[in-house]
């Protein structure tokens, strides 16, 4: 009698607890809502894509997703080991399983929005990194980057909107969850920044500012080969969260290309704070003079000690 009753008390407790739950997290439309609630609007085409840029902005933090190489002829290398540079060595001995060819791997990755007129991002490759030696070896590489405004582990699952007590916080029609919050995937390639580039585009300073510790590996230093290089956008996939009220899917490269810096920043994504003009205006001042002041130190590291 008792196992007959339990799956029905479990039946039971489900559906009490799902009719508890907000109607986003059971990923159902809101039928009800009236058509012209801007809270449920779907953003269009570009405005996804102005809301993906935005993101690529802000954040700094990437997982770039890349897949082994059929295992190397290294048995050459091995008995010419004093020929090999220190990166080289660490290759040889890498002991990488055979059967691990052709999977992915996906490694967290630094990257700066330092290019903003092209959409592409920047990072700082380590030669011996595994996503950069599976891309040199001709693998493809993708790169994700999400939004989260709160770090937090306890969501609410009774309100639709922030429970910060910041007033700053905007109200957002979802409760805060990573799963109810905008992410992409951008496909491309990967191509080295030229010299003249790097002077122009202020790219180690502005790398810097985003990642104050990558000092220790700038190019030039004497631990492991770097060099800054550009993730070229092909392909950007974009999903905007649950798919009653946002985007999911691929987004044109060409709008990706030519958002504006002005949409960029009058744009604000879900949890992001406010500020007035005037104080938004104060601190991109504060960056960019920050941004002028520090590149000059690294001229002498790409042969422009005279520049």
């Amino acid at each position: 009698m008792l196992l007959t009753l339990l799956p029905a008390a479990l039946v039971s407790a489900a559906t009490a607890r799902s009719l508890a739950q907000p109607p986003i997290l059971l990923q159902e439309p809101l039928h009800d809502q009236p058509a012209h609630d801007e809270a449920y609007h779907i953003p269009t085409l570009h405005e996804s894509t102005v809301m993906a840029r935005r993101i690529m902005h802000l954040s700094s933090i990437s997982t770039l997703i890349t897949t082994f190489p059929e295992p190397s002829r290294s048995d050459a290398l091995q008995s010419s080991m004093a020929r090999l540079s220190a990166d080289e060595q660490v290759t040889v001995f890498e002991n990488r399983p055979p059967e691990m060819a052709g999977t992915p791997i996906g490694l967290m990755e630094y990257y700066a929005d330092c290019e903003p007129d092209t959409g592409n991002p920047t990072v700082l490759a380590i030669n011996i990194a595994t996503p950069y030696k599976n891309h040199a070896a001709g693998s493809n590489i993708s790169m994700h980057v999400r939004w989260w405004p709160t770090q937090q582990n306890i969501y609410s699952t009774t309100s639709f909107s922030s429970s910060s007590e910041d007033d700053d916080d905007d109200d957002i029609p979802t409760p805060h969850t990573p799963a109810a919050l905008p992410r992409f995937s951008l496909h491309g390639y990967l191509e080295p920044i030229p010299t003249l580039d790097l002077v122009t585009h202020l790219i180690p300073a502005c790398f810097l500012r985003a990642h104050p510790d990558s000092v220790l590996w700038q190019p030039g230093n004497d631990i492991h080969t770097s060099q800054y290089m550009r993730f070229v956008v092909e392909h950007v996939y974009w999903f905007g969260g649950f798919g009653d009220r946002a985007r999911i899917g691929w987004l044109p490269v060409e709008a990706w290309r030519n958002v504006t810096t002005d949409e960029v920043d009058s744009l604000r994504l879900p949890g992001e704070r406010k500020h007035g003009k005037e104080e938004c205006h104060k601190k991109e001042m504060e960056k960019e003079k920050a941004r002028r002041q520090g590149w000059v130190h690294w001229l002498p590291s790409f042969g422009l000690a005279d520049w």
